[in-house]
């Protein structure tokens, strides 16, 4: 158990997930070479090399489609989509795709596939890129959609959801990458998705979030 900020902890999941499984590639822009944006993804190319994390092009669609390609032949992609605001060159692929495919196929495919994506405002960003459009993707059904609230859950959060055979779209709060900080197991765990936790018992209110 060591202290960890959320971006730590979300590149310490990846990581170790992909130590023990070989199908786990991760893929998105300037997620290799340059290790993401926010270097989530840094050090990931150099250990597993340039097969198993891609720099894509500059094109949310294509990076979205070719998860689903990986996903259909057996692997177990994690996407990096920049910035949330940018979900909407990918819209089509989400929500018509990506979380219906089970569906379509009358569950012969599924869809092991994670798409990862900062959001949220105060940190001064250039317009689109502090878009907060969760509640477009929670009315969309067949996908799952986790919010982390701290670097404990962030790894637990994203470890269940890779390892799950349903397509997830995990959102990680663009402030409490470096801001969130508490204690997080160094070995590998995970938390079950759609599970209530009681964070603070009380008699007079009931808020749910």
């Amino acid at each position: 158990m060591s202290e960890k900020t959320m971006i730590e902890a979300i590149r310490e999941c990846m990581r170790q997930e992909m130590e023990v499984d070989d199908k786990i590639v991760v893929i998105g822009e300037d997620v290799g070479k340059l290790g993401g944006v926010f270097r989530a993804t840094d050090g990931l190319q150099a250990q597993f090399g340039d097969q198993r994390v891609v720099d894509m092009p500059l094109a949310e669609g294509v990076i979205i489609g070719s998860g689903i390609g990986l996903a259909i032949s057996g692997l177990r992609p994690i996407i990096e989509l920049q910035f949330l605001g940018f979900g909407h060159q990918a819209f089509h692929q989400i929500g018509q795709q990506v979380a219906r495919l089970r569906f379509r196929s009358q569950g012969r495919h599924s869809l092991p596939l994670v798409i990862r994506s900062p959001y949220g405002g105060g940190v001064r960003t250039p317009e689109l890129h502090s878009d907060a459009f969760e509640a477009y993707y929670t009315h969309t059904p067949g996908l799952k959609v986790v919010a982390p609230a701290s670097a404990y859950d962030a790894k637990g959060l994203l470890a269940e959801a890779i390892a799950g055979d349903d397509p997830v779209l995990f959102l990680e709060p663009l402030k409490g990458y470096r801001l969130v900080k508490d204690e997080v197991p160094d070995e590998r765990y995970r938390i079950p998705l759609g599970k209530l936790r009681v964070m603070r018992e009380g008699t007079d209110v009931t808020l749910i979030a």
